[in-house]
């Protein structure tokens, strides 16, 4: 039946039951019948012979027609007496007879062969690399446009765009159980939209900018545009074409382009749209609440906080993302819009570049890339949560074959060799020469041993001790930092991480093209990025999990000597843009240093005065640079603890107030907060009486050109508040928690800075060192005065001794607990009330050591077993939120005063930082609802 449906195949125009009839016919026919079939079909011209080749003797006899007696033959019959598809029917049995003769003949002679059957070889998908290598030459920039120019001119823009442009990098989305799932379905088909808020640009004004061009930085690097771009044609990613082909396109806006050098690697380029206006008229209809990088080393150093040391140390590495916001591509009708200005040379035609994916320096490209980044960092988590064994991942295998690099902890070569003293100093300005601290005992010169609290020997009660290792993934931008404990799970983290990372963008196939390259970036992987360590280079920070450190890298420390060696003291004026550059580098390493946030006021100030674009250098501008080259030679000796970034739950509670006679507070310890030697777990009282100087200095209704105001003085007391509970108990590493009834004194502090160079400024700094030397974690809130009965107290009723006042405040302490009193050192009231006259101190001034811990207090007890994260504060301060607020007597609930109820105290906030989430599930602009149960 087989080998008969095989031939019916020669009837196309015979139905299936008739060419089986056919066929049996064809068995049962002999050779005589085909010979008369095929004799009669010849005469009646239903079968034509083969063509002959044409000679001249075939022309001849064909010619030739002899004379013949005319036959009567009836139209349609032959001489057989048979119809013309009587006959056509017989020629096909006659030629389906000869096939199956044939194939009758071959398979009784069949003999099957003895060799191997020849295999295909299997299909290779090349590495973007080897792709790469395959081409023997790369076209230049000239020849793309051309091509293109001629392309646009043929096909039209939208079919233009689809003939240069891949297919979309994102993946089927069929995994992605995420409610980002829709949009980014949208970006996969539509690409990102690009909706402004002002009408299209006319011919005059794109020529004007075509006419002004590029930013300046871009001359030097026109040979680096040139290949930049030429590379990034080859990879469907820009194209550049002539202002003539293109100048009719709907809504074209020229942005000029600009160049930044990068240490130890190629120059970046990136577009200013903000000159251009386009950013400013940009509708924000991206997720930018998917922008949630801002807070991630936050997230990142409280997760390794919280791990389990007897679980072992955590586990870091680096998962970056190649070609990142190249990943998303553009909607081709809206590409014109953000059209750049290409650098040209002089007489050549002006050139425009348009971005096919999302450009650099546009201000919806973050949030729309950070959708899929964010989204595929909840997926890892949402999946390491299931504790679900993911399968194996090619990724996974290639990076445990790379061992983690090591980067250095201390730079190799002395830091200190790059600041130089200058040649002549100020005559105003003597400054100390630093030389290493001795003092004389029993005549002769001893070293005096280094300022600063030691590093904790115990661990924080109130971290709780978790029963499973961690596992946790965190992205910035493009940066995904896995975070995991043990071998076993740390494969898991990491090929989870793998598959959902491929959930989103989909990997290499034999479809793509030679210039596509993975998602995750093999030149980051082969240099160990992906691989396990306890010490990794993570957001520009270098992070040992084993000592539970955080310093900067070489090349942050040194580039810290050299922005404080190129301001020597001499100078006294410089550029606006210069300026700004400097006050951004020293915040962004002022994050994990503790006490350098409090130590921009004076800059901040010279900045808010500048004169046109200089900015004036005085003396409290390099009193500030002075602290921070005091920092930079402190970083060997006393690295950054994680400890002292993440706040955790309370160990005490202080209330504190100031007066025109002078300030005073009181502590309330919680009951595993160890204390010192010569003190008890019980409230610390503490009281001073302002020198008269600085109550004759005291803005009044009598003396309004005082030069102190009450607020200075509620920031002093805050700072004597401070170094109260830091002498009384061991707050090494623990979270305290200040209240005050002065709104700007509590502002100063949460900011640490003020754009002044008044009083406080100069206090905000000792803030900053005190925090330093102490390694506490500072917190502060209102607590409103008639609310505040204690602090006023001691703050005002100096005519009352001590014992006379205790018994005044009795109803307001807790029941059976004995109150201890603390009295400040003349060392630290010297260095407050130089801060009051606008003095400068060293910071070795105030420096008081305090007692060694009580060998009571080390057991630990009391260790907390809930920490509810979801309401406590960053180690950062945030935006407030402001309610309608009346000032109560029913504030001071004695009851949240008791030991075992101080811990959780950083829920009751009448002013709350901003709480610290791992990150919301829900793209778009946030709703009034959605943003209040944030902040609660």
């Amino acid at each position: 039946m087989a080998c008969q449906n095989r031939y019916a195949a020669l009837l196309p125009e015979v139905e299936e039951h008739e060419a089986l009839d056919i066929m049996e016919d064809i068995d049962n026919a002999t050779a005589e019948d085909d010979w008369e079939t095929t004799e009669a079909l010849r005469e009646a011209g239903a079968l034509k012979k083969p063509p002959k080749k044409r000679s001249r003797l075939r022309a001849g006899a064909k010619a030739f027609k002899p004379r013949e007696p005319v036959k009567s033959v009836s139209p349609g019959v032959g001489t057989s007496g048979k119809s013309r598809e009587e006959l056509l029917a017989a020629s096909q049995k006659m030629q389906m007879r000869r096939e199956i003769t044939k194939l009758r003949a071959e398979a009784a002679s069949f003999r099957p062969s003895r060799k191997e059957p020849e295999r295909l070889p299997p299909i290779i998908v090349p590495t973007p690399k080897e792709a790469l290598k395959q081409e023997p030459t790369s076209m230049k920039l000239d020849e793309y446009m051309r091509i293109d120019t001629e392309l646009l001119k043929e096909l039209g823009w939208t079919k233009f765009v689809q003939h240069l442009r891949s297919r979309s990098d994102f993946a089927s989305l069929d995994e992605v159980h995420h409610p980002a799932r829709r949009l980014l379905n949208f970006y996969k088909h539509r690409g990102a939209p690009v909706k402004l808020s002002t009408e299209p640009w006319t011919s005059e004004r794109v020529h004007a900018a075509l006419s002004r061009g590029p930013h300046k930085s871009c001359a030097e690097y026109r040979e680096f545009l040139n290949e930049e771009f030429s590379d990034m044609r080859s990879k469907m990613q820009w194209t550049v074409l002539p202002i003539s082909a293109v100048q009719h396109l709907p809504g074209l806006r020229i942005s000029p382009p600009g160049v930044v050098p990068q240490r130890d690697r190629r120059p970046r380029w990136i577009v200013d749209y903000s000159f251009s206006g386009v950013n400013a008229e940009t509708l924000a209809i991206a997720a930018v609440d998917s922008m949630q990088f801002g807070h991630a080393l936050d997230r990142i150093l409280r997760e390794i906080l919280l791990s389990d040391p007897a679980l072992g140390p955590v586990q870091m590495l680096k998962v970056d993302i190649s070609d990142g916001f190249y990943r998303v591509n553009m909607n081709i009708e809206d590409i014109p819009k953000l059209g750049v200005a290409f650098p040209t040379e002089p007489g050549q035609e002006k050139l425009v570049a348009f971005p096919l994916v999302l450009p650099m320096g546009w201000k919806n490209s973050p949030p729309i890339f950070t959708t899929a980044t964010e989204t595929i960092a909840d997926l890892a988590n949402q999946r390491l949560s299931s504790h679900i064994r993911p399968p194996p991942h090619k990724m996974d295998d290639a990076a445990e074959a790379v061992p983690s690099p090591v980067p250095p902890i201390h730079p190799p070569t002395s830091v200190q060799s790059i600041l130089r003293p200058p040649s002549r100093a100020l005559k105003s300005y003597r400054p100390q020469v630093r030389r290493d601290r001795r003092v004389h005992w029993r005549g002769r010169m001893v070293a005096k041993a280094p300022i600063g609290t030691p590093v904790p020997e115990l661990r924080d009660p109130c971290l709780p001790s978790r029963r499973t290792p961690a596992a946790y993934v965190d992205v910035f931008v493009d940066d995904f930092v896995g975070l995991a404990q043990q071998q076993s799970n740390s494969r898991r983290v990491r090929c989870t991480l793998m598959h959902a990372i491929y959930s989103v963008l989909r990997p290499l196939d034999e479809y793509d093209d030679a210039a596509r390259r993975e998602p995750v970036s093999m030149k980051k992987l082969l240099k160990g990025d992906c691989s396990w360590g306890t010490i990794k280079n993570v957001l520009g920070w270098v992070i040992d999990t084993v000592s539970m450190t955080i310093h900067l890298p070489q090349h942050r420390a040194e580039r810290l000597a050299e922005i404080l060696a190129s301001i020597p003291i001499t100078q006294k004026r410089t550029s606006v843009n210069k300026w700004h550059k400097v006050l951004g580098e020293l915040r962004s390493m002022a994050l994990a240093l503790p006490g350098a946030r409090h130590l921009f006021s004076h800059m901040q100030h010279a900045l808010s005065n500048k004169l046109k674009t200089r900015v004036t250098l005085n003396r409290g501008v390099h009193d500030a640079l002075e602290d921070f080259r005091w920092i930079l030679k402190d970083l060997k000796r006393r690295p950054t603890r994680i400890a002292e970034l993440v706040p955790l739950l309370a160990a005490a509670e202080g209330h504190h107030d100031a007066s025109g006679k002078g300030a005073g507070g009181v502590w309330f310890p919680a009951k595993h907060l160890a204390p010192r030697e010569g003190y008890k777990n019980q409230p610390v009282l503490w009281r001073l009486k302002w020198p008269q100087h600085i109550i004759d200095q005291l803005v009044t209704m009598k003396n309004p050109r005082g030069t102190i105001s009450n607020s200075d003085l509620e920031l002093a007391g805050g700072l004597l508040h401070l170094e109260a509970i830091s002498q009384c108990f061991d707050i090494r590493e623990r979270t305290v928690l200040s209240k005050t009834d002065n709104l700007n004194t509590l502002f100063w502090q949460r900011k640490g800075s003020s754009t002044t160079e008044k009083v406080p400024a100069h206090l905000l700094r000792l803030f900053g060192l005190h925090q330093r030397f102490h390694r506490y974690v500072p917190r502060h809130d209102y607590l409103s005065g008639p609310s505040n009965p204690v602090a006023d107290a001691t703050s005002r009723d100096f005519h009352l001794s001590w014992h006379q006042l205790l018994t005044t405040l009795s109803p307001y302490l807790p029941k059976g607990a004995s109150c201890q009193i603390w009295t400040p050192s003349s060392e630290m009231v010297s260095s407050v009330i130089s801060a009051l006259q606008r003095k400068r101190s060293q910071p070795e001034s105030l420096w008081v050591e305090p007692r060694p811990p009580a060998q009571s207090g080390r057991s630990g007890s009391g260790r907390t077993t809930v920490l509810n994260w979801a309401s406590t504060p960053f180690s950062k301060p945030s935006r407030t939120k402001y309610h309608s607020y009346k000032s109560l007597h029913s504030e001071y609930a004695l009851e949240h005063l008791h030991p075992a109820e101080i811990p959780s105290s950083l829920d009751r906030l009448r002013i709350t930082y901003g709480t610290l989430h791992r990150r919301s599930k829900v793209w778009g602009p946030a709703t009034q609802g959605r943003s209040q149960a944030r902040r609660q």
